[in-house]
């Protein structure tokens, strides 16, 4: 049977590989509808020639179709563009977020890390007290020597005092104006009628107060003239070297303990070998200024008014101003050993006391050595209360007599406090309690610490002293 001859029935792709007129060819050829002249050729010689002409224009049409692609996809360039500049954008974003996140985390270390830093060493503590804080060098081998704690900062002394840096710093910050005070302030009279003021320091303070008391101070003793706040050492210490002399003059010192100020105590404390910037923290903890009581929109603020010096009432102030006081003590040791060896010097508190053997010896020279020593240590002379006792007139020395061999209290006291347990006596005899008891009590522990053989031979007497 002859073979049916159909249609290519791929032709849609065949048509696409050689075109529309070579297709036509090629099927009227295939289905016999043409049959070329192939005149001196060979006709299966001419068809392979053809069919690798159709191959060569298949994959020419081919390429074609490629570059056509290409072509096309080429009029997209600006999407391309734009997604590879939004790639690029989100990618330069994220390196940005990564690098803010970097950033505020070095940031905060730094941040954490100053913060630390301005805690152990504080750069500022108030105005006008913030200009030595470097807390660098100071001299390791004096503070050796006198066998004081190690401190360079604020880390070393919370550790030593168990007590937090933050609140050493809220105790030492120098405020002009503050809404807390750290001191219990009260007046008190004076003889002369004007009022005393005694600042008081509050627990916290008292204990920071206490803590420099015992392991920096009392390591170290004042000179051997200095009989005031010192143990085992009373007035009677300081008006025995005085007794039977000629010749005893009495030199008060004016304001003593406000004399002393912040800057003296800071370079007190640089002197036993402590850096400046302890030594600031120190003298901050030590001294205050006066401070005013306002009320402003319902709130009490207090104001500073004045220089910080050492407040009366601290327990610091007498070992400060006896250690500060030092230099003074020698240097009138010295001058007075100079004018005439048989001179006598001795120091309480604010009253100097000078003694000689005679009478007559001429003391406007050694008035003026005094003054002139005084002055230049940082004190001044209150001139009211200068007092030149010769022998035989009245020679009292902090309340007691030094004419004789020993000292003795006044007969005039001995008299009042007699009066005042007459008065007492009478009460009692009522059944009652005096008001004023534990006034007399505390005047005859006084006249029993210098005259005990007094108080014996009145105890007997009044029966209600022993209970």
């Amino acid at each position: 049977m002859n073979e049916t001859k159909r249609l290519n029935p791929k032709w849609r792709e065949r048509l696409k590989q050689i075109g529309k007129e070579a297709f036509q060819k090629e099927e009227m050829l295939t289905l016999g509808f043409w049959k070329p002249s192939l005149k001196g050729t060979n006709f299966d010689k001419a068809k392979e020639q053809l069919e690798k002409t159709l191959d060569k224009l298949s994959s020419s049409r081919d390429e074609l179709n490629n570059l056509l692609t290409q072509i096309k996809d080429a009029k997209d360039v600006e999407k391309i563009i734009s997604e590879i500049r939004l790639r690029r954008i989100q990618k330069v974003k994220i390196k940005r977020e990564e690098q803010r996140i970097e950033k505020k985390a070095q940031k905060d270390l730094r941040t954490q890390k100053d913060k630390n830093r301005r805690l152990i060493t504080p750069p500022f503590l108030g105005r006008g007290v913030s200009g030595k804080l470097n807390y660098e060098g100071g001299d390791e081998k004096r503070r050796n020597e006198l066998k004081l704690p190690a401190i360079k900062d604020l880390s070393d002394m919370s550790k030593l005092i168990e007590v937090k840096e933050n609140k050493i710093a809220w105790l030492c910050y120098h405020r002009e104006v503050s809404s807390c005070d750290h001191y219990y302030r009260f007046s008190i009279p004076k003889r002369d009628g004007s009022s005393r003021i005694i600042s008081a320091p509050k627990t916290y303070l008292k204990n920071v107060q206490g803590w420099i008391n015992s392991a920096i101070l009392s390591a170290i003793d004042p000179e051997s003239e200095a009989t005031a706040f010192r143990k085992e050492k009373n007035i009677i210490d300081n008006a025995s070297p005085h007794c039977n002399q000629g010749l005893v003059i009495r030199v008060d010192l004016k304001d003593f303990f406000f004399s002393i100020t912040f800057h003296r105590v800071r370079g007190f404390f640089e002197s036993l070998g402590y850096n400046s910037g302890i030594s600031s923290v120190f003298a901050l903890l030590c001294t205050d200024s006066d401070r005013k009581r306002v009320t402003y929109r319902t709130k009490d603020w207090f104001v500073s008014e004045g220089l910080r010096r050492l407040p009366q009432g601290a327990s610091t102030s007498p070992a400060l101003s006896n250690l500060i006081a030092r230099k003074l003590d020698r240097r009138v040791r010295g001058f007075l050993g100079s004018v005439d060896k048989d001179w006598v010097y001795s120091r309480y508190a604010d009253d100097l006391v000078l003694s000689h053997p005679s009478p007559d010896f001429p003391v406007g020279k050694v008035l003026r050595g005094l003054k002139y020593i005084i002055k230049d240590e940082g004190f001044l002379v209150n001139d009211k209360k200068t007092a030149i006792m010769r022998n035989p007139n009245r020679q009292v020395i902090t309340g007691l007599l030094v004419n004789d061999a020993k000292p003795r209290i006044p007969r005039t006291y001995l008299k009042k406090v007699r009066a005042m347990m007459h008065q007492a006596d009478l009460v009692f005899q009522k059944g009652k309690t005096p008001e004023n008891i534990h006034e007399i009590k505390g005047r005859l522990s006084f006249i029993n610490m210098v005259m005990p053989e007094h108080v014996k031979k009145i105890s007997n007497k009044y029966k209600w002293l022993l209970d």
